[in-house]
């Protein structure tokens, strides 16, 4: 369990952060969590992908999750979708996603196959859950690369 922390806290803290202005619609905290589970989500199938001669489980376990998810992933993926049209077009979308996928491409500085596997088991453990994905992803510090300014008054609320 100390190891899946250990992971945990890793993952959280290479996930990089980059808010800059942009001609986008505002992030509100419901886009904010989306974005934090699609950022998770996309970080395990591509590590489900890498590490499939390492653990050749993985990517079976990967599937079954995405499975057992579908309804809470379909509406993370909805909300972004609407986020980006409100935000001028869906090809921001398609950047968004890419954008997420690329990063994780080489790996995660500081996480092993092994890691990988223990947060899609923590992740396959909330039964298909927005709530309970929305709650890894937070204690895994998740924090999306987003553009754009998060909502006035979701500042005012965290104030």
């Amino acid at each position: 369990m100390q190891k899946f922390v250990n992971g945990l806290a890793a993952f959280g803290l290479i996930v990089a952060v980059s808010v800059t202005p942009a001609r986008a619609a505002c992030w509100s905290s419901a886009d904010i969590a989306a974005a934090k589970v699609r950022d998770m989500e996309t970080m395990l199938m591509v590590s489900a992908l890498r590490c499939r001669s390492v653990d050749p489980q993985l990517l079976g376990e990967y599937n079954e999750f995405v499975r057992e998810s579908r309804g809470a992933l379909t509406s993370v993926n909805d909300t972004l979708r609407k986020h980006f049209a409100d935000a001028g077009g869906l090809n921001a979308y398609d950047r968004f996603v890419t954008a997420i996928a690329n990063r994780y491409g080489a790996g995660v500085a500081g996480l092993s196959c092994g890691d990988m596997a223990s947060i899609l088991s923590a992740a396959k453990a909330e039964g298909g859950s927005l709530t309970g994905l929305t709650r890894l992803a937070n204690d895994a510090q998740v924090i999306p690369v987003i553009s754009g300014t998060v909502c006035p008054s979701e500042l005012a609320l965290a104030q």
